[in-house]
């Protein structure tokens, strides 16, 4: 029925259920080009903007965007009862004071083993797991804790070492080592150090174990589309909830897709248009029309809009490159240019900050749907340390089960996980994390909207870095990131108790009533008890670059 209204339904978890298909198949065109390597841009990686965030962080139990898994888990009875009320709330596990020195010693490169003994546990009397790719190897039992591990390289057996989750112990001077640390200690030049480390027993690689551990069953269900069923009436295949607010009531149904919306509160309309009314998923997002018979639109790569090639056409003139093979559609040359940058200097590359930092973006790219990383070394490392991240986001949130279609939230986000409902599709999403010494410290999600909006839903910090600046400085790298993809708005969801930390310290301001254009136009992650905040990224350029007088893009 056209535009038609639904009346607010009692809801109940059993009004949908989901399952994962790896079957289902987009219309998208791609092209199956040999991709160039990639090479860090100076510009932001070397010299990431400084003065984003205030100096002085709040001192906060709690997380800052929302709520964050406490240290003592409850009862399976209170978890679920505890669930039931939180379960769709975005959160972040950090606040941060600025600090240059962490407070906690890690075994690194040549320190003894024993030699912070007495050190290793938290204030619960328990050890803080790092989330390091050899404690994922070892937690799935791919690698046995303890295993020897030998560094070969041609037919030379160069050193030897146990593996531990913490590091690899050096069976000749008994010091313990980070993988990369314990590689060079045994003489090791190539860049690819997960090749050349050798478990004794199987004789494999490092790397095999990576990605014997991705393709685990227990791992790739995680990955897998979110394929959302209705079960007790066939004939309301829509969303229950709104694809803005994530709220229900009296919805207006799109009469092409699945998607809800309420008409007056979020998209600012008085009455329901009469006859058929399409969402702007199922429109042409530059003339607005859906496809008619004989028609047919084509999804960009980068925004997931749909788009007439005739539109297309008229506002972007076709020109041919032959030294460069595009990678997929794109709606117009602004979403080609993000997806250029992001394929060849951002994606899976590591960026070197000060005092050792690193940080990097990471996306999961087994269903071929975006960016592709052809190579296999890079691409298993880079899949690696999502896992890790993942676990990461894990182990500092509670469990956020959509209310409506009961899917993880926290997985599918980082898994960019695509699915036949609108609202939780989450294809586009990247990760970015914080690391030193091979160890994830912070790990935040985000999507990128074309150049006017960005969106960060999740942002987390390993319990034992809090209030040290780690969230810090993890945010100033992808706001460098950001404005060099000429992003002009980031846009997060907070809970009530968090908002004024963000607006105090990061510089976000409530987004105003009522919703910008680019919001409404764009599938933004939400949660019913949230309120959006948004931060204009030029304007915080133009005040670093006045602050720090110089250039953004500094040259070495």
């Amino acid at each position: 029925m056209a535009g038609r209204s639904r009346k607010q339904k009692k809801q109940r978890s059993s009004s949908c259920s989901w399952s994962s298909e790896s079957s289902y198949s987009m219309s998208d065109l791609h092209y199956g080009a040999k991709l160039p390597q990639k090479k860090a841009k100076k510009e932001f990686l070397a010299n990431p903007i400084t003065g984003y965030l205030t100096e002085d962080d709040t001192n906060l139990d709690s997380s800052s965007m929302g709520r964050s898994k406490k240290r003592n888990r409850p009862s399976k009875k209170e978890q679920y009862a505890k669930l039931e009320i939180v379960k769709d709330e975005v959160s972040s596990s950090e606040d941060d004071q600025d600090s240059a020195v962490l407070s906690k010693k890690r075994p690194t490169c040549g320190r003894r083993k024993g030699a912070d003994k007495g050190k290793k546990g938290n204030e619960n009397g328990q050890r803080q797991k790092r989330a390091t790719i050899l404690s994922w190897l070892i937690d799935c039992d791919v690698i046995q804790e303890n295993a020897e591990v030998v560094v070969i390289e041609g037919e030379t057996r160069k050193k030897q070492g146990k593996i531990n989750k913490d590091y690899i112990l050096c069976c000749c001077c008994y010091y313990v080592f980070t993988v990369a640390d314990f590689y060079k200690h045994a003489g090791g030049t190539s860049s690819k150090l997960y090749e050349k480390i050798f478990i004794a027993e199987t004789c494999s690689p490092l790397l095999s174990s990576m990605v014997q551990a991705w393709n685990l069953p227990e791992e790739r269900k995680f990955r897998q589309f979110n394929l959302i069923e209705t079960k007790e009436d066939a004939s309301d295949t829509y969303d229950d909830a709104c694809m803005i607010c994530a709220d229900g009531g009296d919805l207006m149904c799109c009469d092409k897709c699945s998607s809800t919306y309420h008409h007056e509160k979020c998209l600012g309309m008085k009455e329901i248009p009469k006859g058929s009314w399409y969402c702007t998923f199922c429109v042409c997002k530059f003339c607005g029309d859906p496809a008619y018979e004989n028609d047919y639109l084509l999804k960009c790569s980068q925004c997931d809009k749909q788009y007439h090639w005739e539109c297309h056409l008229a506002r972007e003139p076709v020109s041919i490159d032959i030294n460069h093979t595009p990678q997929g559609t794109f709606c117009d040359h602004i979403c080609n240019e993000i997806y250029d940058k992001l394929e060849r200097h951002i994606l899976g590359v590591e960026h070197e900050l000060e005092r050792s930092y690193k940080w990097a973006l990471l996306q999961n790219t087994d269903d071929g749907s975006g960016i592709n990383i052809e190579d296999h070394y890079q691409r298993t490392v880079c899949h690696s340390k999502l896992v890790v991240a993942r676990r990461l986001m894990e182990d500092c949130f509670e469990q956020i089960i959509d209310r409506h279609t009961r899917i993880d939230v926290v997985k599918s986000v980082v898994y960019n996980c695509g699915s036949n409902f609108s609202r939780v599709n989450f294809k586009g999403f990247y990760t970015a994390i914080l690391e030193k010494d091979e160890e994830i410290i912070s790990a935040a999600t985000i999507r990128i909207h074309g150049t006017k909006l960005a969106e960060m839903p999740f942002i987390a910090t390993n319990k034992e870095y809090r209030r040290k600046g780690m969230c810090k400085k993890l945010l100033v790298a992808i706001e460098s990131a950001l404005c060099y993809l000429k992003v002009e708005k980031l846009v997060i969801p907070s809970v009530s108790e968090r908002i004024g930390t963000w607006i105090e310290n990061y510089g976000f301001r409530l987004v105003s009533s009522p919703l910008p254009k680019e919001i409404k136009m764009h599938n933004t992650l939400m949660f019913h008890d949230s309120k959006r905040l948004q931060k204009h990224l030029p304007s915080a350029l133009s005040r670093t670059y006045r602050a720090n007088s110089r250039d953004f893009f500094h040259p070495n």
